[in-house]
């Protein structure tokens, strides 16, 4: 069946039950959803008689976002989320490229970034004026695709990734049978809903009949408050959010009633953090999971999976395989690092109009976006870095993200990145950019160089130190490593 295909079932069983909940105390039943979504189809209908249609949603954190989305796809549409970050070139890239037949948006995002399009539609406007006047039966489309998000591209440029209904259905049920919420859980994920952890917790939390916590944006202290007063049961964070709570939850009594999952991607927990969460949520459950855009579900840590290999990231979900490649395409012994190639029915479809970088990924053995790690005896997934970001120094390999996470073990830091710099003797060098915990007391790089020679070969360790106040990030989200470079450049002119 195709995703969101028994929202109407849900509006007709428990028209009153909450499909979605607001910070501000309002809430979207079922039966509200769904009347909604079809206000929205009607509109799309009256629009265009055009199959498969992609639509770009311009909007923010709301609920409306999430009707659209259904709206599009439970009528065999793609939906398009644009980024409200994204830079107006970028705008007038996807928009140019991906060939959008409707853009839907709320006033505030339209105005702001002057979007020109022949088919632009207010979403106050069609909830206000549409009376539902045609129902589509909503037919199942397990093949067909339904989403088109994006990653950074190698130029900068946003690229697009597509997926089809059953990848997120597979996944939806290896997530439910790992992490163990269904129906009746309230499920909270703060981050951008343009962006695939959040929008797919929300999807999943609809699909279900659970209810879904939205915030307009992520809020240290409004996300806090709901998991200590127990309005949801469910939280979907990164890391970065955890420790933004974590620094707020030192005066905070310790949870004990409180039975939340937490679901924690995008990089691993450091030691300290994970002990924290544990403290606070004796009675929680905590999971890591690696994985990616493309990808989908990896590979998972939960407590037990912690105690006996911490540094992993844990073992294949279920249904999901793991090889290690080496270069030549052979497989790597237990312990060597090697490509990290994935096989299961969890996986994309392919970038959008881009298929040379499509069978970069998607390979004959199985999947692989240039992650690198190694296999022990037991079965338990360590990543080691990406290829992309590695460097040779002295002919050694470095893996940046190595130094990274013994950086990130310090009380004091808040985030570190490390590249390799140009380097007349070694080749390259490996240097470190820190930004500062906004309360931390003790901030020295002599330190920092101290703990890297205890926990690190001599050289792995950076060789000098950059304070920033903030990373420079590219259209997605992620830390532009690139950029980084000029401020090296720059201090040595």
């Amino acid at each position: 069946m195709g995703i969101g295909r028994n929202i109407s079932q849900y509006a007709y069983e428990h028209p009153q039950k909450p499909a979605i909940k607001q910070i501000n105390g309002e809430t979207v039943t079922y039966y509200e959803l769904y009347e909604n979504i079809k206000k929205i189809q009607t509109a799309f209908i009256r629009l265009t008689n055009k199959k498969n249609i992609k639509v770009g949603i311009l909007m923010g954190n709301t609920s409306e976002f999430l009707e659209v989305f259904f709206a599009v796809i439970t009528l065999g549409g793609i939906a398009v989320p644009f980024d409200p970050k994204w830079r107006k070139r970028d705008i007038r890239h996807v928009l140019e490229s991906c060939q959008m037949d409707v853009c839907i948006g709320s006033r505030n995002f339209l105005e702001r970034t002057g979007i020109k399009h022949e088919n632009v539609m207010l979403i106050d406007e069609i909830k206000k004026d549409v009376q539902t006047d045609h129902h589509e039966k909503w037919e199942e489309f397990d093949e067909e695709l339904f989403y088109l998000g994006f990653t950074s591209g190698s130029t900068g440029k946003p690229k697009g990734y597509m997926r089809n209904h059953k990848s997120w259905l597979e996944s939806f049920n290896v997530g439910e049978q790992i992490f163990g919420y269904g129906k009746n859980d309230v499920i909270l994920a703060p981050g951008p809903l343009c962006h695939s952890l959040s929008l797919f917790a929300a999807v999943h939390a609809l699909h279900i009949g659970a209810t879904f916590y939205l915030l307009p944006a992520f809020s240290q202290k409004e996300t806090l408050n709901i998991l200590l007063k127990r309005e949801a049961t469910v939280f979907y964070g990164v890391p970065t959010m955890i420790q933004a709570l974590l620094q707020m939850m030192k005066n905070e009594e310790k949870c004990i009633m409180n039975n939340v999952t937490i679901i924690s991607s995008g990089a691993k927990l450091s030691y300290e953090a994970r002990k924290q969460l544990k403290e606070m949520f004796p009675n929680g459950q905590l999971f890591e999971f690696y994985g990616a855009s493309e990808l989908s579900f990896v590979s998972y840590v939960d407590d037990e999976i912690f105690k006996k290999a911490p540094k992993s990231v844990g073992i294949p979900f279920p249904g999901v395989e793991v090889a290690i490649r080496k270069k030549d395409g052979s497989e790597a012994s237990f312990n060597e690092v090697g490509e990290v190639v994935v096989r299961s029915n969890l996986l994309f479809s392919g970038y959008f109009n881009n298929p040379i970088e499509t069978k970069n990924v998607l390979k004959d053995d199985g999947a692989s976006i240039g992650d690198l790690g190694y296999l022990d005896e037991n079965g338990f997934l360590t990543i080691v870095g990406r290829e992309k970001n590695m460097f040779i120094s002295g002919g050694l390999n470095i893996y940046p993200e190595e130094i990274e996470k013994v950086l990130k073990e310090r009380d004091e830091v808040e985030e570190a990145v490390v590249i390799g710099v140009e380097d007349d003797y070694w080749g390259q060098k490996p240097v470190a950019f820190i930004k500062w915990k906004e309360k931390a007391q003790h901030r020295s790089f002599n330190a920092l160089k101290r703990y890297c020679r205890s926990e690190l070969p001599l050289y792995k360790c950076p060789r000098t130190f950059y304070e920033v106040d903030e990373f420079p990030y590219t259209s997605s989200g992620k830390i532009a490593r690139k950029e980084l470079e000029f401020i090296v450049k720059g201090e040595e002119k």
